[in-house]
């Protein structure tokens, strides 16, 4: 039976860790956006000390999908590991499918039978078509509908070079970002594709981006430069957050630092993926985390990430239940909010972790 595709052979070299550890703080940034969001939001000029914690964590892990999807598509259209279209969309299906299905009748469950919202039929196919069921299920619609168009892309993948794949990726996420730039002088604003069939067409260009960066190993001046744009950006994220200029109202003053792709969020998102695959590697600066050990650690969490996004949501609901870090969605204290995310990071690794160990269960882990 031929490798998975979407997942590195495992290796006791490490020569494949940036990829599992890349997954994996992509996946601590996504939980920590769920658990400061509505903290951020609740205090967006920063008046409290928690609130300074959240907009600031919020925005730092802004790079969390897109680095994901261009993972994805370091791996994906990789010509030397595909095995023709049948091979592929077989093995993706037998991957994605079940999460899909499985995921929104949990979701479904979660907010017919515990969160009490009120819908009838109509409403929640709807949902389910615009790819918002529940927060976040739309990752599922973007992963599915990359990997229904990559046996066209792989093809010509195979014949061109990685930098015409990269300028490709460029081009068709500049669109996207010129949208985000010239929202506050076009009066249609931001209108996006809102089907679930079609989330995927936004993240085309991270899609490619992320195979045409895939060989790419930065050192000396150049790492440091690609560091300094990562730091640099993060922090106008933060600052941009409490700019209003005169725009008007909450989304367009919203949308410049957290759309997944605006100018900054790509500056940032791609110098990551570039730090991630330039330092986690044997001899370089994370070069531990591709020890034997290390690199079986970043493989096993690495390989839960799936499961982790998709379990992690409910996990926060129920930790909001516990005594001392519980309560509404908006934390009253830095403490509080520490100790959600810690509490809800580990116990959504460890579900996840123990799920993938269960035949057929593991299948949407």
């Amino acid at each position: 039976m031929q490798p998975d595709v979407s997942t590195p052979p495992r290796t006791t070299t490490g020569g494949h860790a940036w990829v599992s550890w890349l997954r994996t703080f992509a996946i601590v940034a996504v939980v920590v956006i769920h658990l400061t969001g509505n903290t951020a939001v609740s205090d967006p000029d920063r008046q409290t000390a928690v609130g300074q914690l959240a907009v600031t964590a919020d925005f730092l892990a802004r790079w969390a999908v897109p680095v994901f999807v261009m993972v994805s598509g370091a791996l994906l259209l990789d010509p030397s590991r595909y095995r023709g279209p049948r091979d592929f969309l077989r093995r993706r299906a037998l991957r994605l499918v079940p999460a899909v299905v499985v995921w929104h009748l949990v979701y479904l469950a979660y907010v017919v039978f515990l969160d009490g919202r009120e819908t009838g039929l109509r409403v929640t196919l709807g949902q389910v078509m615009d790819g918002r069921l529940y927060t976040a299920l739309y990752f599922f619609w973007i992963v599915l509908g990359l990997a229904l168009v990559t046996p066209v892309l792989v093809p010509w993948v195979a014949q061109v070079s990685s930098r015409a794949v990269g300028l490709a990726g460029v081009g068709a996420l500049s669109m996207m970002v010129l949208s985000v730039v010239t929202a506050p002088i076009r009066e249609s604003g931001l209108i996006w594709v809102d089907t679930a069939w079609t989330w995927w067409i936004p993240y085309l260009g991270y899609y490619l981006i992320g195979y045409g960066l895939r060989d790419v190993v930065l050192r000396g001046p150049r790492l440091a430069l690609t560091a300094l744009v990562t730091v640099a950006g993060s922090a106008l994220l933060v600052w941009q957050w409490a700019r209003v200029d005169g725009l008007a109202g909450t989304i367009e003053r919203y949308a410049p630092a957290e759309e997944y792709y605006g100018p900054v969020v790509a500056a940032v998102a791609i110098s990551i993926f570039v730090l991630g695959r330039s330092t986690i590697r044997p001899g370089g600066l994370l070069d531990v985390l591709c020890s034997p050990t290390l690199a079986r650690v970043g493989y096993r969490l690495g390989g839960v990430t799936l499961g982790v996004f998709a379990v992690h949501l409910l996990v926060r609901q129920a930790v909001l239940e516990l005594p001392g870090i519980g309560g509404e969605l908006v934390a009253t204290s830095v403490g509080q909010l520490l100790a959600r995310f810690a509490v809800v990071l580990v116990l959504s690794f460890a579900l996840a972790l123990a799920a993938s160990r269960i035949p057929v269960v593991r299948r949407v882990f």
